[in-house]
């Protein structure tokens, strides 16, 4: 029995003190070349550098090489990596540090290796980074003396602030340029091309790339890079169709128009056969991909049980970023404020507006197989999809604006205003993002979209809640002879599943760390619905959708964090004459239920102008857009608690966003979802967690225990701001009935974060905010679900301790909950005073669970 719900509790003040210094752990070291190894291994790359610079001054200059100081992209692959590189390579003029990159670990050779204490070598991987520098030649030759020096006197002391470089020298693989085939490794652009190709042969059809510069600190390199960038495109008869500059999160970006000759000569002739995938002043080329949505069959059901409910009022709070509504829907009807500054709706027929009105629908109504209030103020829409040009079935991101810089314009016209007008709807707390875009799908590290989202939460204290990504293009094999029986294809599709997992990353902007990060679970309230014989049911009730994108995020940190119902998907039963025995193997593909369902039920357009149509449909979408109106349900929550806290401090409002997330987080969990995964997949009991929590995350969001207590449950809720070194110990109350008793309870704890990040840097958040686990014997009980590794290495920690141990304590005592603040990418101000705004503060909300 859940018994007499309970309003959340204030946990109270917290005691400050400094974080408890870490214990040092005698973990293996990396063994190294010696001094003249490295003599012999480096001093050819050396060489070839300076031969490089050489080239490239007599390329730019001409006759004036004399007057000319060329400029190269130059990368150091370090095995391990070298604290506080940047610092060191900044002191030396010529040099400017560009950003460091975690590449895959590498296997042990005869010069670089793991050696242990007692073990003596190791066969374990050796991590790497590439750390990457504009230099000119000048600094490059200062460079070059300096390893001949040091290779002549190891022990040599270095000039203030270039101490760094010896372990550089120690640790260095090689030294090389950042070339063309760096510009596109990973980006996915060598295989779109050749895609082009294969549809479009040799007919005129150009194709939109991405182009990412160098983010240089000056406005003058900006320019100069842009410039040439510029005439680099022109010169083969392309077209800049936008360009955009955000500083604060280091991104210098063109979208860019190329014919289809150029490329034919890149698949023809490799990346580094055109000018422009030469070209220093060019981090990454991308093909451009503005993410689109095909719509099924229009709908062709009636809204049978048309509102009645109360109007909406006052300011909106969630803002929906999205397709354009079909505004005059009886679902949506006065419930929505549009704000239209690119004019979209001007071309946006009424049957072609499917997503942004299934979302809309669903944050303000839910699943409308179910009977739920509406959402009592109204939603902020800004609309940045339009119709495909060529499929009337299809809406897609606008083609001819740069996506991050949209989101950027988007959310600043929205709080700050925009052209000296008045911000559009400076009142809204949480931005619904069930959008995204497949180019630069965690590209070395965090995309710009990504970090834009990073930026603008602190900056702005909002909570971005941004769907995983849908895959439907990535291909579900299962072999032939399990195709004709539904219940082996349930195995072997999953299985399917996971061995596809790498091609189903997250989709950017999900990969923001402070950002929640939802996918779907195969479940929605349609109820028993009497399949036909040509499709099947292939996804346990409860179970991860099979289309949805997988972790892990950045980092290797848990994305998405949380999963909610998405709707069922079905997928088609294979024909008889596909299954054609041992050794083959057949694709699944999803099957339209728009109008027989399941899935979520939502308002839709109808191709007659009906404004009572409804369809069904499913994806990480509509779980996002379900968050989305939990989100709004816990805000009333907060800001009727501190009336009810019963003299408890109370967190202030600038904590509400936070607070949010961390119970939103706090309500998840794996069921029995873990079990059943660790045994259909047959994984390794030592692997296991890692391997499940990329899959589940923090579980499924459980509606039921949202922002709720019970007779036998308290939660309790806390807000702070917190410095660099400080520990925030909380004091949470023991409840007598666990006392010298061997019953079964349970704590959950959930730390949320908002921490400022660093541009191009491995280590991407500026401050890492966490809680050591808890200690068995305070618990009576052990760690369950996630992976502790991963739990630590985003901006939301969720732990859950579960036992039947009697604990032992006296009437009044507490258990102690530390919360550390510790430099991750770079050092924080000792102390934060007094409204110190965001982009330094770290905000938490832990939470506590007792059952």
């Amino acid at each position: 029995m859940m018994g007499e719900r309970r309003p959340l509790l204030g946990l109270g003040g917290h005691e400050t003190g400094s974080r408890a210094p870490q214990p040092r752990r005698d973990m293996p070291r990396l063994a190294r070349p010696s001094v003249s190894r490295q003599g012999e291994r480096l001093s050819p790359q050396f060489r070839a550098l300076s031969v490089a610079f050489e080239n490239k001054r007599a390329t730019v200059a001409g006759d004036q090489t004399a007057e000319i100081d060329p400029e190269l992209v130059v990368v150091f692959d370090l095995a391990g990596s070298v604290e506080k590189f940047r610092n060191a390579v900044q002191r030396v003029e010529g040099f400017e540090f560009l950003a460091e990159y975690l590449e895959d670990s590498d296997d042990p050779d005869d010069d670089f290796f793991l050696n242990d204490r007692v073990a003596g070598p190791l066969d374990s991987p050796v991590m790497h980074s590439l750390q990457v520098v504009m230099s000119n030649s000048a600094a490059i030759t200062q460079l070059i003396r300096l390893f001949g020096m040091w290779q002549a006197d190891p022990e040599m002391t270095f000039d203030r602030g270039l101490t760094k470089f010896r372990y550089v020298f120690e640790q260095l693989r090689s030294i090389r340029r950042w070339g063309p085939n760096d510009r596109v490794r990973e980006t996915g652009l060598l295989e779109r091309w050749r895609d082009t190709l294969e549809a479009v042969g040799g007919y005129f059809s150009p194709v939109l790339v991405e182009i990412e510069l160098w983010f240089r600190q000056s406005p003058n390199d900006r320019a100069a890079a842009s410039a040439y960038t510029r005439a680099l495109v022109s010169a083969v008869a392309g077209v800049v169709k936008d360009e955009a500059q955000i500083v604060e999160i280091a991104y210098h970006s063109l979208l860019v128009q190329l014919p289809i000759q150029e490329v034919e000569t890149v698949v023809n002739r490799g990346a580094d056969s055109i000018r422009l995938l030469n070209a220093d002043q060019i981090m990454f080329v991308s093909p451009y991909s503005p993410m689109s949505i095909r719509s099924e069959d229009a709908a062709e059901i009636r809204d049978s049980d048309p509102e009645t409910q109360s109007p909406c009022q006052g300011l909106p709070r969630i803002a929906l970023l999205d397709g354009l509504p079909h505004v005059s829907h009886s679902r949506l009807k006065g419930r929505l404020i549009v704000d239209d500054p690119d004019a979209l709706g001007e071309n946006y027929a009424t049957i072609s507006r499917h997503h942004g009105t299934t979302m809309a629908s669903l944050i303000i109504h839910g699943d409308l197989s179910e009977s739920l209030e509406p959402m009592k103020r109204p939603l902020y829409v800004r609309p940045i999809m339009r119709p495909h040009e060529f499929y009337p079935d299809s809406e897609q991101t606008l083609d001819d604006q740069l996506f991050t810089d949209l989101l950027h314009r988007s959310i600043r016209r929205m709080i700050e205003g925009e052209g000296g007008r008045p911000p559009s709807a400076p009142s809204v707390r949480v931005v619904n993002l069930s959008i995204g875009s497949e180019t630069r799908a965690l590209v070395r590290g965090i995309s710009p979209a990504g970090r834009l989202l990073d930026w603008l939460a602190v900056k702005y204290n909002l909570l971005f809640i941004v769907s995983a990504g849908n895959h439907l293009s990535v291909p579900l094999k299962v072999p032939a002879e399990a195709a004709s029986d539904q219940e082996t294809a349930k195995v072997e599709v999953l299985k399917s599943a996971r061995t596809s997992g790498k091609l189903r990353k997250i989709l950017p902007p999900a990969d923001a760390i402070n950002a929640l990060t939802v996918g779907a679970i195969h479940a929605d309230s349609a109820g028993q619905i009497e399949l036909p014989d040509t499709v099947w049911d292939l996804v346990e009730a409860g179970a991860p959708s099979l289309y949805g994108a997988v972790g892990p995020g950045a980092g290797r940190s848990v994305k998405p964090e949380l999963h909610h119902d998405g709707g069922r998907a079905l997928y088609v039963r294979p024909l008889e004459q596909t299954v054609s025995g041992p050794g083959g193997f057949v694709d699944l593909t999803l099957a339209s239920t728009s109008r027989t369902g399941p899935g979520m039920l939502a308002a839709a357009p109808a191709s007659d102008g009906s404004i009572d149509r409804l369809s069904y449909s499913h994806g990480t979408s509509n779980a996002t857009a379900l968050v989305t109106r939990e989100a709004d349900r816990i805000f009333d929550l907060l800001e009727s608690g501190a009336e009810d806290s019963d003299g408890f401090a109370f967190p202030d409002p600038s904590f509400h966003p936070l607070l949010a997330k961390a119970l939103l987080v706090h309500s998840a969990s794996w069921g029995n979802q873990g079990r059943r995964l660790q045994s259909l997949l047959n994984l390794d009991s030592s692997t296991a967690r890692r391997e499940i929590t990329a899959l589940l995350g923090y579980g499924r969001l459980d509606g039921r225990r949202l922002g709720n207590a019970a007779s036998n449950r308290a939660v309790l809720i806390a807000g702070s701001r917190i410095g660099r070194d400080e520990r925030h110990t909380y004091n949470i109350p023991l409840p007598a009935s666990l006392r010298s008793k061997a019953v079964w309870h349970r704590f959950t704890v959930t730390l949320a974060s908002l921490t400022p990040a660093v541009g191009h840097s491995a280590k991407y958040r500026e401050a890492k905010v966490f809680f050591p686990s808890l200690d068995p014997s305070d618990t009576g009980g052990g760690r369950l679900e996630a992976d502790h590794n991963a739990v630590r290495r985003g901006a939301c920690q969720h732990e859950i301790f579960d036992g039947n141990r009697a604990l032992t304590f006296v009437q009044g005592d507490t258990l102690p909950l530390h919360v550390e603040c510790m430099d991750h990418a770079q050092r924080l101000p000792c102390r934060l005073p007094a409204g110190w705004d965001h982009r330094v503060a770290t905000s938490m909300g832990p939470l506590v669970s007792v059952i």
